[in-house]
């Protein structure tokens, strides 16, 4: 996992709540790792928009590292 992957980790699940009054944002947080994690289906689109400007940076850089095979999906579980 590069460097970056790992950061952008760690902000994601600093962000994350997933009790039912987390803000939409933190909800989306959530939705993503757990996605990531269990492998079910989430909508990017609708997380991206609800995210802030770091969480999205932090998506975005996740999925550069899987696109460039900096990153591997077994890595994020």
């Amino acid at each position: 996992m590069s460097p970056e992957s790992a950061d952008a980790l760690v902000i994601l699940r600093r962000m994350a709540r997933g009790h039912p009054g987390a803000s939409s944002g933190e909800a989306a947080a959530f939705a993503l790792l757990k996605n990531l994690e269990d492998g079910t289906p989430v909508d990017l689109g609708d997380c991206l928009v609800r995210l802030d400007g770091c969480g999205r940076r932090a998506v975005l850089q996740i999925l550069l590292d899987l696109a460039a095979g900096k990153t591997g999906l077994s890595e994020l579980r």
